[in-house]
């Protein structure tokens, strides 16, 4: 009997787990494997909090790319009045994904066996045509083919903050479970990074009634843009067939603000041109050479990033609310050096465009710098031991992991494995968009017809 095993259970490995499921015709044997045991929740849907709500309209959220509605069917059974472009609660998709996994495991074909394991596999080796994984309760699993579907790692901490890595008030990783209880309500927090993971910290903080100063710092001190609300359908532009033709990054941009220059005069919004582009950016984003990858990430990415991965409207709001009240600033600059004693974290910042830094105190740090993606610093002992023995290949920017156009992740000599395969955020490397739901359910949909194939 054929045997596939999926690591990780976040959105991938179920989403992918679900298409298996529903597709697989013959004898199938699946194991979906997950080290905290928490099916179809992941970082991102398993919160509870009801301020941490989706930033794509409920709409656009469907496992099925033929099921449009498939989501906001569901989220209409806890909420009947919600809307197509109403942006719900995070804790809703997580409810989704875990029904709808439920119910592919009901529906399967006879002869098609799922199991779960909550284990962590520790190491991944060739045994004859079988790939051998060693679990951290000292057991053995053996599969034909295998799924790397680890989802986003924990933030890595900048080298002027190492001396505070063991300080209980630096808080590394701030989707930790109850990272947030033990801050006391009129700390003074530094929030470091001013992207969604800042909206989600501060409105969290807001929620458990805390009352201290709030500042945000990044080197930009650039803030996501908000979508607009979803009460229209516009007709989305076309991009222009010479858009696609091979140029430098430069030309890139010019033709983009030129092409969102003529949106606007035709009546359309930025947002649609964005939209438009979802399609085509892997074929953009594969054009690039390596020096031109690393020059789009270190001057535009950060512009790219609050155009592209906006805040629902009614958080938005929330945090211009918090802004003007005075509980949250926004800065531009970095930090310089770190300290701790007894009063608290010392930091030295330096304000963008200033030639000195200044001492500021502050009670707690929390790191909203994103995930870390540099794969040799992550606490995750199979991809670390992958690595290191060349089976797997990081790519030059350090965006996630080489593979080929069939998902087969490819070894340190460029050759792709057969039996081991990639569905996750570390298809960055690849396809550069691949971290929200309406393209990682496409990649899903895909990899499960060229596994059962």
């Amino acid at each position: 009997m054929e045997h596939i095993a999926i690591i990780g259970s976040g959105f991938c490995g179920t989403a992918l787990a679900i298409q298996l499921l529903r597709n697989a015709k013959g004898p199938l044997r699946l194991s979906l494997i997950n080290r905290s045991g928490r099916l179809a929740r992941g970082l991102a849907y398993g919160t509870r909090s009801a301020s941490h709500i989706l930033n794509v309209p409920a709409e656009r959220m469907s496992l099925f790319p033929d099921q449009p509605s498939d989501f906001l069917d569901f989220a209409r059974r806890q909420m009947p009045e919600a809307n197509p472009g109403d942006f719900l609660p995070r804790r809703f998709y997580g409810d989704y994904l875990q029904d709808r996994l439920g119910q592919a495991i009901a529906e399967a074909a006879p002869g098609v066996r799922f199991s779960s394991l909550c284990e962590q596999v520790l190491e991944l080796n060739e045994q004859g045509d079988y790939l051998h994984l060693l679990l951290d309760n000292g057991q053995h699993l053996d599969s034909r083919k295998v799924v790397i579907a680890t989802g986003n790692f924990a933030p890595a901490t900048p080298a002027p903050l190492k001396a505070l890595e063991s300080d209980p008030r630096y808080l590394r990783d701030p989707w930790a479970p109850g990272v947030l209880e033990s801050i006391p309500s009129d700390a003074r927090i530094l929030l470091l990074g001013t992207g969604l993971t800042m909206y989600d910290m501060a409105l969290a903080l807001q929620d458990q009634g805390h009352r201290g100063s709030l500042l945000a710092l990044s080197r930009r001190s650039l803030l996501p843009q908000a979508h607009r609300d979803n009460t229209s359908h516009p007709v989305l532009p076309e991009l222009p067939p010479t858009f696609l033709d091979q140029m430098g990054l430069n030309e890139r941009l010019r033709r983009l603000r030129s092409l969102i220059r003529q949106a606007t005069e035709d009546g359309h919004d930025w947002r649609d041109v964005i939209a438009a582009l979802r399609p085509a950016t892997p074929q953009l984003w594969q054009a690039l050479n390596d020096k031109e990858r690393d020059r789009f990430l270190r001057h535009l990415q950060p512009y790219w990033d609050v155009h592209r991965h906006r805040a629902a409207p009614p958080v938005a709001q929330r945090i211009n609310d918090l802004r003007d009240s005075g509980q949250l600033r926004i800065q531009a600059g970095r930090v310089i050096a770190a300290s701790a004693n007894a009063q608290g974290i010392l930091l030295d910042i330096r304000p963008r465009g200033a030639s000195q830094s200044a001492a500021q105190h502050f009670d707690y740090l929390i790191n909203c710098t994103g995930p870390c993606t540099n794969l040799r610093t992550v606490s995750e002992p199979l991809l670390c031991g992958l690595l290191d023995r060349g089976v797997i290949c990081q790519d030059s920017q350090q965006l996630g992991l080489e593979t080929d156009a069939h998902y087969r992740l490819r070894n340190a000599r460029g050759v792709v494995h057969p039996d081991l395969y990639l569905l996750s955020p570390m298809l960055r490397a690849s396809h550069w968009e691949a971290t929200a739901v309406p393209e990682l359910r496409g990649h899903a949909a895909q990899l499960a017809q060229l596994l059962l194939s």
